[in-house]
């Protein structure tokens, strides 16, 4: 299916990386268990979302996934303060950037923006510390 496309691409892109930088305001079982099975294999993964994501983390399938992940040092997993309405994902070879739907409530899953250009790379570092700039540096309270 066209339509999953970017999210075949963005598990691509985790199971390629040497190193992962998110922002994400949506988690989805395949994203989780990318990301956990990057985490166990020794790659830096750092992630942030927004509140409401941390919250509903707590409560859902999750937690168990989470909960093993927390004691594994190249493992972050940080809450900003703030609505964010951008998926980002920067690995140490792409950027892939996604975007809300015009009306700012539905996360558009069918379209994104993908590099591979340094420059894009450098781009989306920039703005991942930007964000964690202005997260909570302390892993997410289980």
């Amino acid at each position: 299916m066209k339509i999953l496309n970017v999210y075949n691409n963005q598990l691509k892109m985790i199971k390629e990386a040497d190193h992962i930088y998110g922002i994400s305001s949506v988690v989805t079982e395949g994203y989780a268990d990318s990301i956990s099975e990057r985490v166990k294999e020794g790659v830096p993964v750092e992630l942030i979302v927004p509140l409401h994501v941390a919250e509903k983390l707590k409560k859902s399938l999750y937690l168990k996934k989470i909960e093993a992940l927390k004691n594994y040092e190249n493992f972050k997993l940080m809450v900003m303060d703030e609505d964010i309405k951008v998926g980002l994902i920067v690995t140490d070879k792409r950027l892939s950037l996604n975007l809300y739907k015009k009306e700012g409530i539905e996360y558009d899953i069918s379209t994104g923006l993908f590099s591979s250009d340094s420059k894009a790379i450098e781009w989306g570092e920039r703005l991942f510390w930007y964000c964690k700039g202005k997260a909570d540096f302390t892993k997410m309270q289980i």
